[in-house]
């Protein structure tokens, strides 16, 4: 479940509270998440915060054997869970930035793919997936800079046969079963940060990746023409 929907039904963990970690108090326009049907292709592009969401998503339907190629930045070691895998990697120093980049490039079985998505979805995931008619490709194989937009960070194109999957997943609210073009746009409103006072006195750092946020979430959905409107409100 991503972590729009997982707001919308009340469904928060930590994995939602992660995806607002780099946010602080204000409100947020963010780049368009667009759905279109094209012949016996769905494609799917949304900004950097989908990545993780998409892999998983398309992963779930992969088999056989999966190419992965691209790059894991991380101020943590995540090797012995790369070795761990049986994925082969390189690691490399970040131009300008903290921590170090795992670059990966090789093929998986499908199940192996799914495990590394899950035991590293904490991690930003940069890697391009392709296995049979599915596929996965980020713009960029590093985490672009705080605040900073990127249209179409991350692509997908699964077979048309997902259209329900894609629905239950990403568009869950709009009362469809079909679709030609959908553009969702969000506006995430942060209007408080619940910070620990006496972790902020001893650890700054993770105090402010600890503290909860707190706001709404404008959701505007145009399927094929149609806008609906929705507002979430949340504190994770």
């Amino acid at each position: 479940m991503n972590f729009i929907k997982q707001i919308a039904t009340k469904k928060t963990d930590n994995y939602t509270h992660n995806a607002f970690v780099r946010y602080g108090p204000g409100e947020f326009v963010k780049e368009e998440f667009i759905v279109k049907k094209i012949g016996k292709n769905i494609k799917i592009r949304g900004g950097f915060e989908w990545c993780n969401a998409l892999l998983k998503f398309v992963a779930s339907f992969c088999s056989g054997v999966v190419s992965v190629n691209g790059t894991i930045p991380t101020t943590r070691d995540v090797a012995p869970e790369l070795k761990k895998l049986g994925v082969d990697f390189e690691e490399k120093r970040r131009y300008g930035k903290k921590g170090r980049k795992y670059e990966v490039n090789t093929t998986l079985p499908a199940d192996t793919v799914r495990k590394l998505i899950d035991q590293l979805y904490d991690f930003y995931l940069m890697l391009d997936m392709k296995g049979g008619n599915y596929s996965v490709k980020m713009k960029k194989k590093e985490t672009p800079k705080i605040g900073s937009l990127v249209e179409k960070f991350v692509s997908v194109v699964i077979p048309a046969d997902h259209m329900k999957d894609v629905i239950d997943e990403f568009l869950f609210d709009c009362g469809i079963s079909d679709f030609k073009s959908v553009v969702v746009r969000h506006t995430y409103k942060f209007e408080e940060i619940l910070l620990d006072e006496k972790l902020a006195a001893k650890d700054p750092l993770e105090a402010r990746l600890k503290a909860k946020r707190k706001g709404k979430i404008i959701r505007v959905i145009e399927v094929d023409g149609k806008e609906i409107k929705k507002e979430y409100l949340f504190e994770v």
